[in-house]
């Protein structure tokens, strides 16, 4: 009698082989399947492929989902690195991410969510992050949200230009491995944007420190004698918080 044939351990680890195939061949798949999803795409349109609503679909059915020992995080990181991946090999584009006093912090939260197939450029400043943005075809921007601005980074958004299309982390909670808050910027194409919340530029036209409505979130200010004279706000909808306020992106609002 061959004693390793009914060990249940062998038992489990062919369970597992079976599985990790399966999953493996589920990816080649797919890869097949954006295959079919390139050639009928190819156009003229300029913009990154990134596709931010759909992508905060998928986390949110997947957070919904989830359950067992595998930690979220965990699923979240491997499922950004394949939607991630595979936006890569239809249109190949960098993630361009401030660096500033948090480098290794924002390095981190690029990689969770983006693997290493995709090139990280480093820039000094989010200004500098908005300009490689704007000077390439259909690379994404990471900026940090700092509560307070050296500048009004926000001003080369908008219009034909970048704009800002996603807030991470998506799925934030207690613990999580890449929990720095950050902005996706990005030049949206076709109807890839989100507007849960659309972010606002307020300048000095409102005045300093204008009044916000209730359910506005300042994300960065630049402050002048202890008055904010530009601000970044986010804001449900599409109607402007103040009158004189310029729409520079929108985001799918983090889940929980």
């Amino acid at each position: 009698m061959n004693d390793a044939a009914t060990d249940p351990l062998t038992e489990i680890r062919h369970e597992i082989d079976r599985i990790d195939e399966a999953m493996h061949r589920l990816l080649m798949e797919r890869g097949a399947v954006i295959d079919r999803l390139v050639a009928i795409k190819r156009t003229s349109e300029t913009g990154s492929a990134f596709r931010p609503a759909r992508e905060a679909d998928m986390m949110r059915r997947l957070a919904a989902r989830h359950e067992g020992r595998l930690p979220l995080a965990t699923a979240e990181h491997l499922w950004r690195t394949i939607i991630a991946t595979f936006t890569h090999v239809q249109a190949p584009f960098a993630l361009h991410v401030e660096q500033g006093s948090d480098a290794l912090a924002m390095h981190d939260l690029a990689r969770f969510h983006v693997g290493f197939d995709v090139p990280l450029v480093g820039h000094t400043t989010p200004a500098r992050v908005v300009e490689a943005v704007a000077r390439s075809s259909g690379d994404l921007g990471l900026a940090r949200i700092d509560a307070d601005a050296a500048s009004a980074w926000w001003d080369g958004l908008g219009a034909d230009g970048p704009r800002i299309m996603a807030r991470l982390p998506f799925l934030p909670a207690e613990g999580h491995p890449a929990p720095t808050p950050a902005l996706v910027i990005a030049r949206p194409a076709g109807g890839a944007a989100s507007c849960e919340a659309t972010v606002w530029a307020i300048g000095d036209e409102d005045g300093p420190d204008a009044a916000l409505p209730a359910e506005a979130e300042t994300l960065s200010a630049v402050r002048r004698g202890g008055k904010a004279v530009a601000r970044l706000v986010a804001a449900p909808g599409v109607e402007p918080p103040t009158p004189y306020a310029r729409p520079v992106g929108g985001y799918a609002c983090p889940a929980g």
